[in-house]
């Protein structure tokens, strides 16, 4: 993304945020150097800047579990590392599913546009949720086109262990019916996982992952996994595209190539809508998009059923 777009609507955003937060007795001094990091750069420097989210998130955590889940590795030399997450236990009596929600471009698995309104919404819908920490891009700018897409390239393939671990986490959790819900950078990042692992099964030979839901996804370049058309077009999963009228222009620009790739795929359960009024971040519409998506997880979740 653009960094004075994304400065622009954080900086949008941040009084709301902090207004809300100082409500439930949050330290406003720490919500405000988060405000600084991300304005400072929209690109957090990686393993520290996850370190840095962390611990800032775990001390202030209202709703939900903390979690450090581990990232594996082959290399029986290398330093266990983890990364962290919020799982949240549905408060229904019966559960139908669980969520996982993949967040946007520099920013973290409690961030208040679109992953905290539905990270703490759906579980009263039957839901669990678990927010995961994506990997960040560097805080190094990269002037030259092909090497600013060479990091994002590496970025999105490093995020598939964690999407993977994640899933397994759930199954162990004995959740059936999985789904990814994914913001902006995010949704290539699921994309990219979907379209690599569209043979992958469970045991009970059900798909590894059920469903999916993309918002604001955007098209940064010709070729996967940048390209999320491309992407589509090798995935056959249910799968929900939202995004808003007032959108990024990279978002906005995409949409017909997506819906293209969709019925290229002949995706029968593949789903465009356009919110009316809603920008990138869906700002004041937190109800609209949660009533929108617990919908459409039930209706995919109901098609499951035999």
């Amino acid at each position: 993304m653009n960094i004075s777009v994304f400065t622009y609507f954080f900086a949008h955003r941040s009084i709301k945020t902090a207004h809300k937060y100082a409500l439930k007795g949050v330290n406003i001094s720490l919500l405000s150097s988060l405000i600084f990091f991300s304005m400072l750069n929209s690109h957090a420097t990686n393993r520290a800047s996850e370190t840095r989210w962390a611990e800032q998130l775990r001390d202030n955590l209202v709703v939900g579990e903390p979690l450090a889940l581990p990232l594996s590795s082959t290399d029986p030399k290398q330093e266990k590392k983890t990364f962290f997450s919020i799982y949240t236990e549905p408060t229904t009596s019966e559960a139908k599913g669980a969520v996982i929600l993949l967040h946007g471009d520099g920013a973290h698995p409690d961030w208040s546009d679109i992953i905290h309104p539905l990270r703490v919404a759906l579980p009263d819908k039957g839901w669990a949720t678990l927010a995961i920490q994506l990997p960040l891009q560097g805080t190094k700018k990269r002037t030259n086109k092909e090497e600013q897409d060479k990091e994002r390239i590496a970025i999105i393939k490093a995020s598939s262990a964690r999407i993977n671990t994640s899933i397994e986490f759930l199954r162990e959790k004995k959740y059936d019916y999985i789904v990814l819900i994914s913001h902006s950078f995010g949704s290539l990042m699921s994309l990219n996982y979907l379209q690599t692992n569209n043979d992958k099964k469970t045991a009970k030979n059900k798909p590894f992952v059920n469903a999916a839901i993309i918002i604001g996804t955007p098209l940064l370049g010709k070729k996967i996994p940048l390209n999320s058309a491309l992407m589509i077009t090798k995935i056959h999963i249910p799968l929900l595209d939202l995004y808003g009228s007032d959108d990024l222009d990279f978002v906005l620009r995409s949409a017909k190539a997506r819906k293209t790739a969709a019925h290229k795929a002949q995706n029968k359960h593949y789903r465009q809508t356009q919110t009316i009024g809603a920008n990138h971040f869906y700002q004041s519409l937190d109800d609209e998009l949660i009533t929108y998506v617990s919908n459409w997880l039930n209706s995919t979740y109901r098609l499951s059923k035999p």
